[in-house]
Parts: C-alpha cells; sequence; structure tokens
C-alpha cells in the first residue's frame, strides 16, 4: 500500500487538530520526531505548522504534537524550524514545568496482541477493538458530547477540548493526572483486549491527525495510514470537564517515612543485558507509566538503581521530571515493593522474545552476585 504525499484533506485535518487543542493565546505549540533522529520545532501559527508538518510527513515513522501549549520561552529554542532535539541539562524539549494551562483532556487507546506488542501496524479488526473502546470513552460524564474520536493509525484517541484551566501549582497537575486515570480505569474494565495509555503528565504529546503512522513493518493485512478524525472535530471547550477535573480528590501523601538508601551491592552493569532494561533505553517515548513503574521496581534498591533510574527516565525529554521521578522511586524503598517480574512486564505490553528462556524471572536478579539473595 503506497501513501500518497501531504494533500489538501490531510492539510485541513492538521489545522482541525491545531483549532481543537486551542493553543493560541495561552503559548505556543511543540511539535516532535523520534525516530530516525529526535527533532523539535515550535510554532505561532497554524501555517507554519503545516509548513514544518509537510517538510517531514512520510519521511519520519511520526510527527507529534503537544496536547498542552508550551510557555512561550520556548520558541526562541526552535522557533518555526527543525532543529535536533537535546537533553538535560540543556533540553530544548518541553516539559511539565514548561506548561501553563490545560486546554484539553487526551486518552490513547490500543489493542494488546502478539504482533501489537512486536511494534507491527494493527489489522483493521484490531481497530475496530479500540474503536468499540473509544465510543464508551467519549460517551462518559463530561466528555459526552463534547469529545472526538481520532484514529492514530494503529489505534484510537478520545480527545476533549476544555475551558483552560492555569497550572499555578502540582496540585493542579496531580488533579489533571488523577481525573484522567479514574475514567481510563473504568473503561479498561469494561473492554478486553485493549489498554488505555495512562500517561497523563502535562507535557504529554499525540500524533498529530493527517500525518503518516509509520511505525512497524506495513503488510497487506497491516498497512500504514494516515491518523485521521473518526467523527467530527468539536470546538466547543467543555465548562463540565474544567469544573470536574478541579474537584477531583487527591491523595495526600505520607511525609513519615523515611525511605531507605539502596544498599543491596550488585553487579549493575549486569542489568544493561535485560531485553526490557534495552528497550527502555531505545524507546522511552513508548514506555508506559505502568512499564516505567516496574523498571523502577526493579532498580530503586540496588546500589546505584536510582541514578541509573533517572538516567534512563530522562531520555524521554517529553515526561522526565526530576521530583516526580524521586518521589516514586522513594515510594518503592519506603514500601517494600518486589520487583515486577517477567510476566507482569509482559502483561503491561512489553514483548520479550526471551521469556522462558532466561535465567531469572525478573530483571533485578541478573544483578546479584553468587552469594546474594535468593530469587
Amino acid at each position: 500500500m503506497r501513501l500518497k504525499n501531504t494533500t489538501t484533506d490531510s492539510k485541513i485535518e492538521i489545522c482541525q487538530h491545531v483549532q481543537l487543542l486551542g493553543h493560541s493565546q495561552y503559548g505556543v505549540t511543540e511539535l516532535r520526531t523520534f525516530e530516525p533522529r529526535p527533532m523539535v520545532a515550535y510554532a505561532d501559527n497554524e501555517d507554519d505548522i503545516v509548513r514544518l508538518t509537510t517538510e517531514l510527513d512520510r519521511e519520519v515513522p511520526g510527527i507529534y504534537i503537544g496536547v498542552q501549549p508550551r510557555l512561550m520561552d520556548l520558541f526562541d529554542k526552535a522557533p518555526n524550524c527543525w532543529k535536533p532535539a537535546v537533553s538535560n541539562p540543556q533540553t530544548n524539549c518541553g516539559c511539565d514545568r514548561d506548561i501553563e494551562f490545560i486546554t484539553a483532556c487526551f486518552f490513547d487507546i490500543d489493542v494488546v496482541s502478539t504482533e501489537r506488542m512486536k511494534g507491527c501496524p494493527a489489522t483493521e479488526e484490531e481497530l475496530q477493538q479500540s474503536l468499540q473502546a473509544a465510543i464508551l470513552l467519549s460517551r462518559e460524564n463530561g466528555l459526552a458530547l463534547s469529545s472526538t474520536i481520532c484514529c492514530s493509525g494503529n489505534g484510537h484517541y478520545v480527545l476533549a477540548p476544555i475551558v483552560p484551566i492555569p497550572v499555578d501549582g502540582d496540585e493542579v497537575a496531580e488533579k489533571f493526572r488523577q481525573f484522567c486515570h479514574q475514567i481510563a480505569e473504568k473503561i479498561a474494565r469494561q473492554v478486553s483486549g485493549i489498554k488505555i495509555d495512562p500517561v497523563y503528565n502535562l507535557s504529554r504529546v499525540m500524533r498529530l491527525m493527517g500525518t503518516v503512522n509509520g511505525k512497524g513493518q506495513p503488510s497487506k493485512d497491516r498497512p500504514h495510514r494516515r491518523a485521521h478524525f473518526i467523527t467530527e472535530p468539536i470546538s466547543a471547550r467543555s465548562m463540565a470537564l474544567h469544573h470536574m477535573i478541579l474537584n477531583t480528590e487527591i491523595a495526600v501523601p505520607n511525609r513519615g517515612i523515611t525511605p531507605q538508601p539502596d544498599k543491596n551491592r550488585c553487579d549493575l552493569t549486569k542489568i544493561e543485558s535485560c531485553e526490557f532494561i534495552k528497550w527502555c533505553r531505545k524507546k522511552p517515548i513508548d514506555v508506559s507509566e505502568p512499564q516505567w513503574f516496574a523498571m523502577i521496581t526493579n532498580l530503586a534498591n540496588l546500589e546505584g538503581g536510582p541514578k541509573l533510574i533517572h538516567e534512563i527516565s530522562r531520555l524521554d525529554m517529553f515526561r522526565y521530571d526530576y521530583q516526580q521521578t524521586q518521589r516514586l522511586i522513594e515510594r518503592v524503598q519506603c514500601r517494600g515493593y518486589s520487583p515486577a517480574n517477567c510476566k507482569t512486564i509482559r502483561n503491561n505490553g512489553f514483548y520479550c522474545a526471551k521469556l522462558g528462556q532466561c535465567q531469572v524471572k525478573a530483571s533485578m536478579y541478573l544483578t546479584r552476585f553468587p552469594t546474594m539473595w535468593n530469587e
């Protein structure tokens, strides 16, 4: 299947997507690519967004757009042009602290299958599964009558513009995260064979409508497709979602427990032979929140493990936040979480060709000395 170059209809969908996100007057729009090399661009108008997108469409596996507007200060780092993405400490990519307003809710729905876990494109049957979940999700309180269903090429999105919420502290970000988790978990329990990506950090990105999803090796039954709108884009901003997010209750963290230091002596270099750890390094944007948590449970209590967690986590220049990562490390240390085993990691969406053949049942145990802990 040969896809045509960016058409007039595709350009219209790009503009519709930008209008749905509602960045105008609240900041600038961030565009990203991740393969074959990470690139970033900031745009302050639709014409430049279309131009920048057209330059790379079909030349890269995917073009992504920041769901929330970015600080105007970032514009000068890549003003209406593509530049190589730079990691910390001199990063030119947006992170959570660069978000001043929440203008949209976004949910990413995909099918869980062996071929999809290997990175292959979806079949039409798999797309129908994720579409059914998207339809259910779009009918939830707050989303009904104010959300749009999109096809990412291999799955589906539900996108809902909201009356902008100023992010004036960590509490707002946590309310937003908790609200999105609650809705996603409710739908995930109702539909088998699908997963809803539970990553709801403020600097999240999504595939830009009207562009080609070129991830994975295509075949007759699993072709590359253009991302497109399934339902007519609804540009009306939801006041209901605005209030529902701000009224979401969040748990107060327990400050009375002191985290334990990473005392387990080990040969940490051996962890680099783990297929899961190698994948987390190679595909940071594809690591879901449950997978990230699984990685942390395997590393947090090892000597040098917390430092390695930060090293791997910061490869995702969009979502990495030092304080958030450190809090999760301390939580794992305080509460004595066992390392997520390989079967759990597989159930969370990572396909490992060595499952059942590997000498250990969890990544953590690859690092042990001969006289260390038992499995």
